[in-house]
């Protein structure tokens, strides 16, 4: 024999068993890493909606994650034997983005605490607010007349409270049931007393103090409006009549005002606003803003647009004596001129109201009501020039902002109008009203884990089979058995989200809070309770199911920006939170497509579970082992390695094994199947000579070579959360590959089956036959030929066992029956008396049972 063709000595049997039981435990540690990590990534991205990062708050855990991920890569490395220096490249490059990231926001700079309305414009909105911004636009850039004021900024409110308070912010919120209205009050109570127990920290106190001597020094005025700009105010979201403004405040007293116009934050309203809404409390800070109050002789509202009609020609202006304080408020009654936009800007229709009292500021602060003369109750609020350069105004600006505008205006006693504020106009109010009024029926389903919180209507959407994913409609909520991260596909049709299961921690979750798209996961009964079409309303704050239409369809906006989404330019988004590899089987899914923390990740597990896939093989026939047989009586010739803790032997010296004696809990969902009393391992034969010929003649190719024949011998590793069976039974080739654990992160399938004894259009279709039934089951498939691969991954342990269950009826049910698939409508009919529990196929057995 040449040297050449020698064989190499085998190993002992010791060194394989040993190597193999290194390579699992390296999986092992792998999985764990990696849910180490997930649960890292999750808490450092819900803390990061009330905080920002910093390093004192998510420094160490950052690193905590780069420094798994590193020791996750390590543990693939021990497990498959390549090296990946890629990885470890991408992460250090990405942990040296992100940490000097973090460093550079927290460079030595004196931060900014005040700034007059002469200072700033609408590029301010992130740290003024959106009501003190639009006002600075309203004076700079328009040049209209607005009182002199300055804003206490985010900065000073994040310093103040919005820092110290963050991990009590977050724990009171977490879990809030808004149709609870007592937990509502003792959560809104608690925080607000929170935040009046604070001392104003002394360089924000000064800031206060010092601007607020500037105005008054200026001349005779009768106190200060400290108001609300919390950012976001005034766009989008218009947070109307949700915060405190107190009017009049004598310049002694603007500390306690600030202080009580932040507690005022956490108002029931504020709270249940802002997270019925979903929004996050670091999106949400509220920058002070104080002008000098007007003596006003008259003030009110202006529509720039009819809000029931916006398409119509008409501007409304409403009126009053005094400070409108209770038009803002819908307490009191006003005088309403509509007036004409073209020239000459007419009235196109009055009504003058009887108004009793006026509200004016007194002497020494605060506000008190006087009453009216019988003339000036019945006389019209503004004369016919004043209406007209109130509309002239807000026209400009309309102009100025592109959008309809709410502006609210003062006319001062010497005759002087005044802008006091201007916002988006909210068109539709009956719609937002109803949108945001607590619920009273009963829901349809409740329980489960919100996600990203939120309210929402649509048309419901289920999905058991993913292939269905793409039919997914425009505005639909969707429901399905599993969340995955394929479905990122749809999220630009989808206006809310609910699984019956999925990982709080892992990449389907991860993905729906970058995008703020409301999602609940682990609420089951959708398919039993809902159909395709229903109108439903999702609450995912609660979170709960509702029948009907009870709040806005709202989708999600590519164009939107969004604090961890795909292509943001913060690096804790791209390097740690964000997932870019969402397919396996995509170009991109490599070491050099790894862009986050959060991709590497992804990347090790699926080739840790690749790996494992190929053990068996790869690891069983290089030399001896001391494997036992199986004792069944199933034809399966099957030798059973221990990787420790799936035997729980009665005779440990014994060479047989039986099935009861293996205690991997997947193994044991598996057989379960296997021996479930309604399958069978024997068929009838084809019914025509023809048939049987086809299949002899097909064995006796060199294709049944490359198979082990029936009854050859296959493998079973096997530990207490592990099964890997890799088996060749009657020309085709099986393997099962799957982990059951208390942890649904690390929980899967992995399946693959290929070849057969027929001609190759029926082992086609046999593959067929498999596909379809385990895509009715919930499993991802791919099916090339003969050869399907199929995978379920990350479920709870009994859904898992479940299906492992399920696959055990279907390997038995599918042995030899590419014999019998003659034509598709056969493989169809075979298909759905599987489904029905008709495991031996018999065709006088028509009552449907259920399989599991």
């Amino acid at each position: 024999m040449s040297w050449w063709s020698k064989k190499k000595p085998a190993e002992p049997a010791k060194a394989v068993e040993d190597r193999i039981r290194r390579r699992y435990q390296s999986f092992r540690d792998l999985l764990s890493l990696n849910n180490e990590c997930l649960e890292l990534m999750a808490a450092i991205q819900e803390d990061l909606q009330f905080v920002l990062p910093r390093r004192d708050i998510v420094g160490p855990r950052i690193s905590g994650v780069y420094s798994k991920a590193e020791a996750t890569v390590a543990a693939l490395e021990r497990l498959t034997g390549i090296n990946f220096p890629q990885l470890h490249e991408a992460i250090h490059a990405q942990q040296d983005e992100v940490e000097r990231y973090i460093a550079v926001r927290q460079e030595l700079v004196a931060p900014n605490f005040s700034a007059s309305l002469g200072e700033i414009d609408g590029a301010s909105a992130a740290e003024v607010g959106g009501k003190a911004a639009a006002l600075a636009e309203v004076k700079n850039r328009i040049g209209l007349p607005v009182p002199d004021g300055y804003v206490i900024t985010a900065e000073a409110y994040r310093q103040f409270c919005g820092i110290p308070l963050w991990e009590k912010i977050r724990d009171a919120t977490r879990n809030l049931d808004l149709n609870d209205l007592s937990a509502l009050q003792e959560v809104s109570k608690r925080l607000a007393e929170m935040v009046m127990a604070l001392p104003v920290p002394r360089a924000i106190e000064v800031a206060l103090a010092e601007r607020a001597h500037t105005l008054f020094s200026r001349g005779p005025t009768a106190g200060l409006a400290v108001r609300s700009s919390a950012v976001g105010e005034g766009g989008e979201r218009t947070f109307a009549g949700q915060f405190l403004s107190l009017i009049n405040v004598p310049q002694e007293q603007v500390v306690d005002a600030y202080r009580r116009v932040v507690a005022a934050r956490f108002s029931e309203r504020a709270l249940f606003y802002r997270l019925s809404a979903g929004l996050s409390e670091i999106d949400t800070p509220i920058p002070v803003l104080c002008l000098r109050v007007i003596r006003a002789r008259a003030s009110g509202i202006m529509y720039t647009r009819d809000p029931g009609n916006p398409e119509s020609d008409a501007l409304w202006i409403t009126a009053t004596r005094g400070l409108a304080l209770d038009i803002a408020s819908g307490h009191g009654a006003a005088d309403l001129f509509v007036m004409s936009r073209q020239r000459p800007r007419f009235v196109v229709e009055r009504n003058i109201v009887h108004k009793e009292v006026e509200i004016i500021p007194q002497d020494g602060g605060g506000l008190t009501r006087r009453p009216l003369s019988p003339e000036q109750a019945a006389a019209p609020s503004l004369t016919a020039r004043e209406l007209e350069t109130l509309a002239i105004w807000g026209l400009q600006i309309e102009e100025h902002f592109k959008a309809p505008q709410d502006v609210e205006w003062a006319l001062d006693e010497a005759g002087q109008l005044w802008i006091v504020q201007s916002r988006a106009l909210a068109l539709g109010d009956a719609e937002a009203a109803k949108s945001k009024s607590r619920v009273k029926q009963e829901p349809l389903l409740s329980g489960g884990r919100s996600v990203y919180p939120g309210r929402v209507s649509g048309t419901a959407y289920l999905v058991s089979d993913p292939r269905d994913l793409g039919k997914t409609p425009d505005g639909s909520i969707l429901f399905l058995r599993k969340a995955s991260p394929e479905i990122v596909a749809v999220f630009p049709r989808i206006a809310g989200l609910v699984a019956e299961w999925g990982n709080l921690a892992g990449h389907a979750a991860s993905l729906l809070r970058e995008s703020k798209i409301p999602s609940v996961f682990q609420l089951e009964g959708a398919f039993e309770q809902i159909h395709n079409g229903d109108p439903v309303s999702l609450d995912a704050v609660q979170p709960r199911v509702y029948a009907g239409t009870l709040w806005e369809t709202r989708m999600v906006e590519p164009a939107e920006n969004r604090r961890y989404r795909k292509g943001s330019s913060d690096p804790i988004a791209e390097r740690l939170l964000v997932l870019h590899l969402l397919d396996p089987s995509g170009a991109n899914f490599r070491p050099a497509g790894c862009k986050s923390a959060h991709d590497v990740l992804r990347f090790c597990h699926e080739k840790a579970i690749e790996a494992m896939f190929e053990v068996g093989d790869s690891e069983l026939e290089r030399g001896p082992h001391t494997s036992r047989k199986l004792l069944s009586s199933t034809p399966v010739n099957l030798q059973v390695l221990d990787l420790g803790g799936g035997l729980a032997l009665q005779d440990p010296l014994a060479a047989e094994v039986k099935p009861e004696e293996i205690v991997s809990r997947p193994f044991q969902a598996f057989w379960r199947g296997v021996t479930h009393p309604d399958v069978t391992w024997t068929r009838e034969m084809p019914a025509s000579l023809s048939d049987l010929a086809s299949v002899m003649a097909t064995s006796l190719t060199a294709y049944s070579g490359a198979m082990r024949a029936l009854g050859e011998q296959s493998y079973l590793l096997v530990a207490d959360e592990y099964m890997n069976l890799n088996s060749r039974l009657a020309y085709h080739f099986t393997l099962v590959d799957a982990c059951v654990s208390a942890v649904p992160g690390n929980n899967y399938i992995a399946f693959r089956f290929s070849g057969g004894g027929a001609a190759r259009e029926r082992r086609n279709l046999r593959a067929c036959f498999i596909e379809a039934c385990l895509a009715h089951y919930g499993f991802l498939t791919d099916r090339r030929g003969d050869l399907v691969n199929a995978w379920f991954k990350k479920a709870p342990a009994e859904r898992t066992e479940a299906s492992l269950d399920i696959l055990g009826r279907l390997m038995v049910s599918t042995s030899q029956l590419d014999m019998y698939m003659t034509s598709e409508a056969a493989m169809k009919w075979y298909v759905l008396q599987f489904l029905r529990g008709n495991y031996g196929f018999r065709p006088e057995e028509t009552a449907q049972r259920s399989p599991i």
